[in-house]
C-alpha cells in the first residue's frame, strides 16, 4: 500500500525488486519477528504491491490508514515516565485515551483512561496527575523534564477535543463537505475506471503492436529465408544448367569418339580381314613350299645319295685309270689326245649337284619371306 501510495502501480520494466528499499519500508520490529530472507520479502512486497493494482494514490493512503489504525501502537505517543517507587514506565496517548505501559512493553497497556472518564489533567513542575470521573485516587507519576509534561498536557487537550468533536453531530457544512467528497470520490472512480479502459485498450493495442510486429519480423525471416532458398536454387539450377550443357557436349565428343572408333574399326577389320586372306594365302603358299622344300630336300637327298655313288664309281674309275695308266706306261703305249670320259661323267654329276642346290636355296628364301609376313 505504501509503494502504491508513493509510486504508483508496480511496473516491472521500471521497478526492480532489488530496487526495493526494505528497512525504509518495514520497521525493524517487523523484520525480526518473521524469520525471511531480503529476497523472500522482496517478492511478498511485490505481490502485495500488485494486489493494489488500478488504485488510486488517495485511495491507497486511506488503505494504508485503515490498516494502520488496527495496529496497537497506531497513534500512540509515548513518553517516558516514572512513578512514585521510581519505576520507569511508559505514558501512552492516542485518539482514545491514555495508557500506561510497562517499560519492556508497549503493546499490551497495563492501566487504561479513557477519555470520557477523565475529569481533569494537569501538571506541577515534574510532577502530573489524571482525575478520573469516578471516586478512584488519582494517578500521579514524574518526568525528568517540567517540559515534557507541558508537552503531554497539549498532547492530551488536542487529542480530547478530536474526541468530543467526533462525537458531536455533523453540521451543514460538514454535511456538505462529506456529499462534496463523495462527488468527487464518484468522479475519481469515474475518471479511474475510464484512464483503466483507455490504459487496458492501449496495453491491448501495444501487445497486438507486438503481436504484429512479430508476425512481421516472422515474415521478413521467412522473405529472406525465402530468398535465399531461391538464390540457392538458382545458384543450383545453373549449376545443374552448366553440368548439363558439359555432359552433353562430352556426350557430343564421345559420339564423335565413338563414331571414329567405329570407322577405325571398321578399318581394323577391313584390314584384319585382308590380312586374314593374306594370312591364309601365305599359309597356303608356306605349306606349299614346304611341301615342295621336302620334296626337294628328299630330290636333293637322293641326288646326293646318287652323287656319292657317282663319286665312288668316279673313284673306282680313276683308280682303274690309274692302274690301267701305268700299266699302259708300263707297256709304251701312249693315250690318244681327246676328251677324258671319267671326267665328262664327273662334270656332269656336279653340274646336276649345282642344280639342285640352287633350287633349295631359292625355296628356303621364299620360306624366310613367308616367315617374315606371318610373324607379326
Amino acid at each position: 500500500v505504501v509503494s502504491t501510495q508513493s509510486t504508483g502501480d508496480f511496473d516491472p520494466e521500471i521497478y526492480h525488486t532489488s530496487l526495493l528499499d526494505i528497512d525504509s519500508l518495514l520497521p525493524i520490529r517487523v523484520t525480526q519477528q518473521h524469520r525471511l530472507t531480503h529476497s523472500q520479502w522482496e517478492e511478498k512486497i511485490v505481490d502485495c504491491w500488485l494486489e493494489h493494482k488500478d488504485q488510486l494514490r488517495e485511495e491507497a493512503m486511506l488503505s494504508f490508514l485503515k490498516i494502520a489504525q488496527d495496529l496497537d501502537m497506531y497513534g500512540v505517543n509515548y513518553f517516558e515516565i516514572y512513578n512514585r517507587k521510581g519505576s520507569k514506565l511508559w505514558l501512552g496517548i492516542d485518539a482514545l485515551g491514555i495508557n500506561i505501559y510497562h517499560f519492556n512493553d508497549k503493546l499490551a497497556p497495563q492501566i487504561g483512561f479513557p477519555w470520557s472518564e477523565i475529569n481533569n489533567i494537569s501538571y506541577s513542575d515534574k510532577r502530573f496527575t489524571i482525575q478520573t470521573a469516578n471516586k478512584s485516587p488519582d494517578f500521579v507519576f514524574l518526568t525528568s523534564k517540567s517540559r515534557i509534561n507541558k508537552t503531554i498536557l497539549d498532547l492530551c487537550i488536542r487529542n480530547h477535543e478530536l474526541y468530543i468533536a467526533r462525537r458531536k453531530p455533523e453540521s451543514p457544512e460538514v454535511q456538505q463537505m462529506k456529499m462534496q467528497q463523495i462527488a468527487e470520490r464518484k468522479d475519481r472512480n469515474d475518471e479511474r475506471m475510464r484512464l483503466k479502459k483507455e490504459r487496458e485498450a492501449r496495453i491491448a493495442a501495444e501487445h497486438n503492436q507486438r503481436v504484429l510486429e512479430q508476425k512481421l519480423m516472422v515474415i521478413e525471416q521467412e522473405q529472406q529465408a525465402s530468398k535465399k532458398a531461391l538464390l540457392l536454387y538458382q545458384a543450383k539450377s545453373n549449376e545443374l544448367e552448366r553440368k548439363i550443357h558439359e555432359s552433353e557436349e562430352q556426350s557430343r565428343r564421345l559420339k564423335s569418339q565413338r563414331e571414329l572408333a567405329e570407322q577405325e574399326m571398321s578399318q581394323m577389320e577391313v584390314e584384319l580381314t585382308s590380312h586374314i586372306e593374306e594370312k591364309e594365302e601365305l599359309k597356303e603358299l608356306y605349306h606349299s613350299k614346304e611341301a615342295f622344300a621336302m620334296k626337294t630336300a628328299m630330290e636333293v637327298e637322293q641326288m646326293q645319295l646318287k652323287a656319292e655313288k657317282l663319286r665312288l664309281e668316279y673313284d673306282n674309275l680313276q683308280k682303274k685309270y690309274s692302274e690301267e695308266v701305268l700299266s699302259r706306261s708300263m707297256t709304251g703305249s701312249v693315250l690318244s689326245e681327246g676328251s677324258d670320259p671319267l671326267e665328262d661323267t664327273c662334270s656332269d654329276g656336279q653340274d646336276f649337284i649345282t642344280e639342285i642346290e640352287g633350287n633349295r636355296s631359292e625355296e628356303n628364301r621364299d620360306i624366310e619371306n613367308f616367315s617374315g609376313h606371318t610373324s607379326p
